[in-house]
């Protein structure tokens, strides 16, 4: 039999072994409220209490559900969850609590300043001390539902499967694809859904899966760049739109570039995260070359391995400056985003990129954003980028991820000036 286990540490043990606990505190914390309180509880209410400083408090709780339901495993029919509420639904006999289960659950959680989780912390050590009572729950607060997004599919010429979602309403806006993503998955880590979510609330936003990755077909005879421009130029196509603002982040901005070269009619604005205009063969610092090379060796030989080692190269330089669960959330969502040898192809096929012939002809208003201590692409390369373009203005965000992280303040900076710009165009 299942047990869970509440005291001194919060553990799962099945018959005579203990189980692997998810890393993520919070992720532990959840499942010992859950077991504690035994009731449906509301989603709002939960990501209230234990991502209350998130950007994305529910893509919190919906990723931490997923660590629950793969620990559980042929239990998973305990955790109950709709669209509204959460429950674990076992058996009163599967939970064991001590008296020291309240003060676990102030540390475990992080979230012990808040006054509400406080307050039922201090109800918790009552019930716990009389021997575990129903205990009442907090009344739900309506909770502001994410915009609804749709998935659908465009054929490139070549027959591949290219997956787009569309994501609220207003202004029609698109993001170009870049390393890597997921429609779905991406929605679950703060990581991407802090970004996504606050232009989806003001703007139609238009995502896409590139090939080789995320939704899009994996299996691909043609993974290059001039690839993945069409692959933009087809998802642009099927959705008829005549003009839009195009945003890039990392091997994103040149795919942009490219396009904008191409079609400079239909681009309105361009803004380029964390960008730059030729990949990293022709990168000139000493070394660089080198580290590349090995990266992807590494990569063929341990992307799909349990240990998160090989796809932590990535995390630590995308995100150098956040705790450990993000760089944790991180390194799963990378291994569900494509396989070993598309990562190490893709890795190459970075390195031969090459727009800087068309920075100069790019007459589009164009916002150049860049972090002060990136340490996937140097600040310089962002500066020199926005230099070599007419009609370019640089923001500089004084962050050291290569894309701000929602929490740090670096990332508001970043929403404002791409919601300041997008809102200039014409």
């Amino acid at each position: 039999m299942t047990r869970i286990e509440i005291g001194e540490d919060i553990a799962v043990t099945r018959g005579d072994r203990r189980l692997q606990m998810p890393k993520s505190r919070k992720a532990r914390a959840l499942l010992a409220y859950l077991a504690l309180s035994r009731k449906a509880v509301h989603r709002s209410r939960l990501s209230e209490m234990f991502w209350h400083r998130a950007a994305d408090p529910r893509g919190g709780l919906r990723w931490a559900l997923t660590r629950l339901r793969r620990l559980l495993g042929p239990d998973e029919g305990w955790l109950i969850a709709d669209s509204s509420c959460v429950q674990l639904a076992c058996p009163a006999e599967a939970i064991a609590v001590d008296r020291s289960a309240g003060d676990l659950l102030l540390i475990a959680t992080e979230t012990g300043d808040h006054d509400e989780y406080a307050a039922w912390l201090v109800a918790l050590r009552g019930e716990i001390a009389s021997g575990f009572g129903d205990g009442p729950l907090m009344d739900a607060d309506r909770e502001e539902r994410p915009p609804r997004q749709t998935i659908r599919y465009a054929t490139a010429p070549d027959g591949t499967r290219i997956a787009y979602a569309a994501m609220g309403e207003g202004r029609p806006v698109v993001r170009a694809a870049n390393w890597l993503t997921h429609l779905d998955a991406e929605l679950d880590i703060p990581a991407w859904s802090g970004l996504i979510l606050r232009l989806a609330r003001k703007y139609c936003l238009y995502r896409y899966d590139e090939r080789g990755n995320g939704l899009s077909d994996w299996d691909v005879e043609d993974l290059s760049f001039d690839a993945f421009v069409s692959d933009l130029e087809c998802v642009i196509d099927t959705i008829a739109l005549e003009r839009f603002p195009l945003i890039g982040i990392s091997q994103g901005a040149p795919v942009c570039i490219e396009y904008a070269a191409r079609h400079p009619e239909r681009v309105s604005g361009l803004v380029l995260i964390g960008g730059y205009p030729a990949g990293w063969r022709f990168d000139p610092a000493p070394g660089s070359q080198a580290r590349r090379e090995a990266e992807m060796t590494l990569v063929r030989h341990g992307w799909g391995a349990n240990t998160s080692a090989y796809r932590q190269i990535f995390s630590q330089t995308f995100f150098s400056d956040v705790d450990r669960e993000t760089i944790e959330q991180f390194n799963e969502f990378q291994r569900l985003t494509t396989s070993a040898e598309n990562a190490a192809r893709f890795i190459d096929c970075f390195g031969n990129i090459d727009v800087r012939a068309r920075l100069g002809g790019i007459q589009i208003p164009t916002l150049v954003l860049h972090s002060r201590g990136d340490e996937r692409i140097a600040f310089g390369v962002g500066a020199e980028l926005a230099a070599s373009m007419p009609n370019a203005e640089l923001r500089t965000l004084a962050s050291r991820n290569h894309l701000p992280h929602p929490g740090e303040p670096a990332f508001s900076v970043m929403m404002q000036e791409i919601e300041r710009f997008i809102d200039s165009l014409d």
